[in-house]
């Protein structure tokens, strides 16, 4: 019987690893298969009787191949005269060590009336991912999506890659790690709304009432204010406003903590306005939008730290399309994450967040002045799913110097960006000076105002 270990530091050269090991252990904790949201998947374009891999990422038994440029291939050299045939197309791992190298391999079958797949060799020191077969017809001039089987989605050939537990997929794994935080807080709202029921009956209530047709709350003294009901919120305005309608929790400095029961869609306009000693809140899977300063607090104008009030934390429902202009400017959030289907973002939603330092936005839409004077922002993604970004949403952001894009060179430029985008523009002196891509990054160019890729 033989044992072995690892890894452990050296002394006197007493343990040696080779690169093979590491490959090993790499292996154990990363499937075989493409990484997603990495540049393009590797999807397959056609042009004529060419054919294109987009870039991407592949792991295979802990080795990783990456291709950051589009690799063609001629399949007009494998036309026959009379039969069609089919191309295989994958990535190739061989270990041996005449080869030791991860590199496209394209395998044409024989051609014939019924042609047949052919596989791609594996087996010994090689292993495969087969990404794709094409079909090749004697009389074709191009190839069209009709003639492509797409593999990489099927496990048995090639697959994503997977996670430690090689049940699920990176982006898979997080969308059902969001699905079970939005049914363990519409859980908990539960929980919370029969608690609130007993305590009701048996606790000390300072305050009940309605805030919406059929949505009633109760306040208690220990700063617990319950929403339950179902459908909207009603709006409301500012106290400045003719004629004011407030809402019953505005400037409410007893407002702790919020729990809002399943069923109820909205938070209103100004709905917690001034609640400055409200920290935490947790809102069900059934709302779909925050209005307009729905959880403003009392502004501090010299941007002071020590002065910011108001939530701490934040998780945005599943469901959530719209977010209100102010609606969560000037708290005390720390880490924020836009989802992709928030659709509609206001201006200024989350600007004057003097604790933030951590964003990632999903959304198709940036919002216009999102994050400015977020002064302690240092770390912001933005997702591959992001379309636009508009004007002046990182003014001010003394610490931002970088962004990070989930996507290539190629999908930054198509992006649409509104005036002033990056804070650079008029009167105002941007920080920013790197946007890192999968491929390569842009450089921010003060002499000439301009963005260019990096060298």
């Amino acid at each position: 019987m033989a044992f072995s270990s690892g890894f452990f530091n050296s002394k006197g050269l007493d343990r040696t690893y080779t690169a093979e090991d590491f490959c090993d252990y790499l292996g154990s904790m990363v499937c075989n298969g493409i990484q997603d949201r990495y540049g393009d998947c590797f999807k397959l374009t056609t042009s004529g009787l060419t054919v294109s891999l987009g870039t991407g990422k592949a792991w295979i038994e802990g080795h990783y191949f990456i291709s950051n440029d589009k690799y063609p291939i001629d399949l007009g050299q494998y036309r026959d005269a009379e039969h069609p045939r089919y191309v295989s197309i994958g990535i190739v791992l061989d270990t041996g060590e005449a080869v030791r190298d991860v590199k496209i391999e394209v395998i044409p079958g024989q051609p014939a009336d019924n042609p047949t797949i052919p596989d791609i060799p594996e087996g010994g020191s090689r292993h495969r991912l087969h990404l794709y077969a094409v079909r090749v017809a004697p009389e074709a001039s191009s190839i069209t999506q009709e003639d492509i089987l797409d593999y990489r989605d099927d496990d048995r050939r090639c697959g994503y890659c997977k996670c430690i537990l090689g049940k699920c997929g990176v982006t898979e794994m997080q969308a059902q790690i969001a699905e079970l935080v939005n049914v363990i807080q519409d859980n908990n709202n539960r929980i919370d709304e029969l608690t609130s029921i007993v305590e009701e009956m048996t606790e000390d209530v300072v305050e009940k009432g309605t805030c919406g047709d059929n949505i009633n709350y109760v306040l208690f003294a220990d700063g617990r204010l319950f929403l339950r009901g179902t459908g909207e919120m009603y709006d409301y305005n500012g106290s400045t406003q003719d004629p004011p309608n407030t809402s019953p929790f505005y400037n409410n400095q007893n407002i702790r903590k919020l729990s809002v029961s399943v069923g109820i869609t909205s938070i209103g306009d100004h709905a917690f306005r001034y609640c400055d000693a409200l920290e935490s809140a947790s809102f069900p899977n059934t709302l779909v939008s925050f209005g307009e300063r729905s959880f403003y607090p009392t502004p501090d104008e010299t941007i002071h730290p020590s002065k910011a009030y108001g939530l701490k934390t934040l998780i945005i429902p599943s469901h959530v399309a719209e977010i209100g202009a102010f609606a969560f400017s000037g708290t005390r959030l720390t880490g924020i994450t836009v989802p992709e289907h928030v659709t509609s973002i206001d201006n200024y939603a989350f600007n004057r967040c003097v604790f933030l330092t951590t964003a990632r936005v999903e959304a198709p839409t940036v919002g216009g002045f999102m994050f400015t004077y977020c002064t302690a922002l240092t770390s912001v993604t933005l997702a591959k799913t992001v379309t636009k970004i508009r004007s002046h949403w990182i003014n001010y952001c003394a610490a931002l110097t970088e962004i990070i894009y989930e996507g290539s060179l190629e999908d930054w430029g198509r992006i649409e960006k509104q005036s002033n985008w990056d804070g650079h523009q008029g009167q105002v002196k941007g920080t920013l000076e790197k946007i890192i891509c999968t491929d390569g990054y842009m450089q921010y160019d003060p002499e000439t105002n301009t963005w260019k890729v990096g060298e």
